[in-house]
C-alpha cells in the first residue's frame, strides 16, 4: 500500500507541472492520482463541470485498467488533501467491484471508500468542482511542497490542457521578445538622430 507522502508527492508534481507550463492555476481546480491494482499511476486534472476523480478515470480506462489500490484528490491552490465527491466514489464503485474496497489518502490515515459512502447515504447527486468539499478544507494540515520533482504520468486531456497552456506562454514570450527588439531598433535611431543634430548645430555655431 503506497502511503500518503507518496501518492500526495505525485499529486504535488502534476500541480508543479502545471504552474512550470501556464504560470497560474486557476480556482477550484484539483488533481487526483490514482494508483491501480496493477500498480499503473494515472491522474487527472479537473475541467469545467468536469471532476478530477472522473478525469483520472477516464485515462485509467484508456488502459483497460477498472481497478483501484488507492487515490488522492488534492486542491492546486491550497494544496490540501480533499476527500473525494461522493458521487465520483459511487461511478468508481461501479466500474469495478472491487473498488469498495479502495483507499482514500488523507494526511491522518487511508480512508476506506466504504466509510464515505457509509458517511454520504443519501448525499445528493449533483455536486460542482465551486462547491465541492469546502467543510473538508480545515479538517486537514497543509503538507509541506518538497521541491525536489519525480517521474509522473500525465494522460489524456490533463497533457492537452497542460500543453496548451505551454503554448500559450511560449508564444507571450516571443511576442514580448519581438517587442523587445522594436524598442531597441526605435531606441538605436533616436540616438542617431539625437547625434546627427548636435552635429549639425556644432558646425553652425562653432564657426566665427
Amino acid at each position: 500500500m503506497v502511503d500518503f507522502n507518496q501518492i500526495y508527492k505525485m499529486a504535488m508534481d502534476v500541480v508543479n507541472y502545471m504552474i512550470s507550463s501556464r504560470g497560474y492555476i486557476e480556482p477550484n481546480t484539483t488533481v487526483c492520482v490514482i494508483l491501480t491494482k496493477t500498480g499503473r499511476v494515472f491522474n487527472g486534472v479537473s475541467h469545467n463541470e468536469v471532476h478530477a476523480e472522473v478525469e483520472a478515470v477516464r485515462n485509467m480506462q484508456g488502459f483497460n485498467e477498472t481497478a483501484v489500490e488507492a487515490m488522492i484528490l488534492v486542491d492546486a491552490n491550497s494544496r490540501l488533501a480533499l476527500l473525494p465527491c461522493i458521487n465520483c466514489i459511487r461511478y468508481i464503485i461501479s466500474l469495478n467491484p472491487v473498488n469498495a474496497g479502495a483507499m482514500v489518502n488523507m494526511p491522518d490515515r487511508p480512508v476506506p471508500f466504504q466509510e464515505i459512502m457509509a458517511q454520504n447515504q443519501g448525499a445528493p447527486m449533483m455536486q460542482t468542482p465551486s462547491n465541492r468539499n469546502s467543510a473538508q478544507h480545515a479538517q486537514f494540515q497543509q503538507i509541506p511542497v518538497s521541491a525536489t520533482r519525480s517521474s509522473m504520468v500525465v494522460t489524456g486531456r490533463s497533457k492537452s490542457a497542460l500543453l496548451s497552456g505551454k503554448v500559450n506562454n511560449l508564444l507571450a514570450a516571443a511576442k514580448e521578445e519581438e517587442e523587445s527588439a522594436e524598442d531597441i531598433a526605435l531606441m538605436k535611431e533616436l540616438t542617431e538622430s539625437t547625434q546627427k543634430k548636435k552635429g549639425l548645430l556644432g558646425g553652425l555655431f562653432g564657426k566665427k
